[in-house]
């Protein structure tokens, strides 16, 4: 008994600072494989640059995650925010990011709208939504379309800081501290439960969703001004980019009270990491994709609690 017991420990050891230990390993494996030239004053910046969208969308998945729920439309969202802003260039520049912002909470609304009010299961409908959101980018396209270069300002690294502790602070705040995310944590753990205790359930989900996509708006503006160029593969792979980013930061996939606001900081920037250091050893995109695919499919196996197994909906 004690040898199970003492197994059982060690696996929820391993479950509770899988994040870290993975950050450590991954950070060493990089740093020695890169030379030395990972962890260098010139190449913290790319990093923070890869880190930076990957936890905005982090952020607000992890909202959803909480509560057994799952957005495969974030990417779909962050490149037609990222469109809609381009077009609102050429009425005047100022609308860029409001309208990067509106978009990207009007189509998470929507989701909402779907997901708590239509009970469509949310793999299917966000899924649904992505196709949508991507057909559309491509079709008002047709290419690509331009912003003015005077809008590479919004890309300095003190302004992307400053946005990422506002955003962080103000979540971290909102799901840690506030009612909402104790009610989030709670429908994760037992929706009828939490309906019981007087939880609007379907005000939290639609909540969260739109949380999400006002997130992922503020990804596409951002992506927006760091190229000037908005085209219909922005935001490519960013969901998996994201759900890999979350996993390996720890979160379950059944959501619930086990869910931590870290999980979305730490795996975002292992993943930068990652991405970065096989950009510096020269592995390209297409090989990245299946690197990533292949630690996803291991993640979930390592952290994977099927004592508590729930099948996202």
């Amino acid at each position: 008994m004690k040898s199970v017991s003492a197994k059982m420990q060690g696996k929820d050891f391993i479950r509770n600072y899988f994040s870290f230990i993975g950050l450590i390993l991954v950070v060493i494996v990089f740093h020695v494989l890169t030379e030395g030239n990972l962890i260098s004053s010139r190449n913290m910046m790319n990093i923070f640059n890869n880190f930076f969208s990957i936890g905005l969308g982090a952020i607000g998945v992890m909202f959803l995650m909480s509560l057994g729920e799952l957005d495969l439309s974030v990417g779909a969202i962050m490149g037609f925010a990222s469109a809609m802003g381009a077009f609102s260039a050429q009425v005047h520049v100022a609308l860029i990011i409001p309208v990067c912002l509106l978009t990207g909470l009007a189509i998470g609304a929507l989701n909402g709208v779907m997901i708590s009010r239509l009970k469509v299961e949310s793999f299917i409908g966000t899924l649904a939504m992505s196709f949508i959101a991507r057909g559309l980018t491509t079709y008002f396209l047709n290419g690509t379309v331009g912003i003015p270069l005077t809008q590479r300002m919004f890309d300095q690294s003190y302004v992307k800081i400053a946005v990422f502790l506002v955003v962080a602070i103000v979540f971290y705040l909102l799901f840690e501290y506030r009612a909402y995310g104790k009610q989030c944590r709670a429908i994760g753990a037992s929706a009828e439960a939490a309906r019981q205790s007087g939880v609007n359930v379907e005000r939290v989900r639609f909540l969260a969703f739109a949380i999400s996509g006002l997130l992922c708006g503020l990804a596409g503006f951002f992506s927006l001004v760091r190229t000037c160029t908005a085209s219909s593969s922005t935001g490519e792979a960013f969901e998996f980019e994201v759900l890999l980013a979350v996993l390996f930061g720890g979160m379950p996939l059944s959501g619930g009270w086990s869910v931590k606001f870290r999980a979305a900081i730490v795996g975002s920037i292992a993943m930068a990491v990652m991405q970065n250091g096989m950009s510096l050893m020269g592995i390209d995109g297409l090989t990245q994709q299946i690197v990533e695919g292949v630690i996803l499919i291991i993640v979930v196996v390592i952290s994977f609690d099927r004592r508590n197994t729930v099948v996202i909906k």
